[in-house]
């Protein structure tokens, strides 16, 4: 029985780190679109919206498969509860920080306006990630090297997009 549920839990904080892997993947990859359209505003506001697009179907794909493993492995049901907490409290704190600074600086500063929604989505969806291996490094003890590989990778990200592509803002 322990080793079923250890196999179990194993299985599922593999699951779960390889699908928050391809999110924090796509979010980097429309962090950087954004990034680089910053001379085309039709680019800009087609990658934004493609981006929140994407965001909202994958809530509902999310929210979908945690309604699924709570009916086929009802032990796991405070864990999918409050990682679905987690997900939806990022989720709408980073788009609502996005709107707000939508309205707030597109009038004033194009290039300010431009940074801060950039980086507050990337800074948020990286937030989000460390909650979320912090959450599944307490679940399962095997996976503390990926959990500082993560840490690792994103915290160094941020570095470097600090900077490097900080300063372009003040020229």
């Amino acid at each position: 029985m322990l080793f079923f549920l250890s196999l179990l839990l194993s299985f599922s904080s593999s699951f779960f780190f390889s699908f928050f892997f391809l999110f924090s993947s796509l979010s980097f990859f429309f962090f950087s679109s954004l990034l680089f359209s910053s001379p085309f505003p039709s680019l800009f506001f087609f990658f934004s919206s493609f981006s929140l697009l994407f965001l909202y179907f994958f809530s509902f794909f999310f929210f979908f498969l945690l309604f699924l493993f709570s009916f086929f492995f009802s032990f796991f049901f405070f864990f999918l509860l409050f990682s679905s907490f987690f997900f939806f409290l990022f989720l709408f704190s980073s788009l609502s920080f996005f709107f707000f600074l939508l309205f707030l600086f597109s009038s004033l500063f194009p290039s300010l306006f431009f940074f801060f929604s950039s980086f507050s989505l990337f800074s948020s969806f990286s937030l989000f990630l460390f909650f979320v291996l912090l959450f599944l490094y307490f679940f399962s003890f095997s996976s503390f090297s990926l959990f500082l590989l993560f840490f690792f990778f994103y915290f160094s990200s941020l570095l470097l997009f600090l900077l490097f592509f900080f300063p372009s803002y003040f020229y």
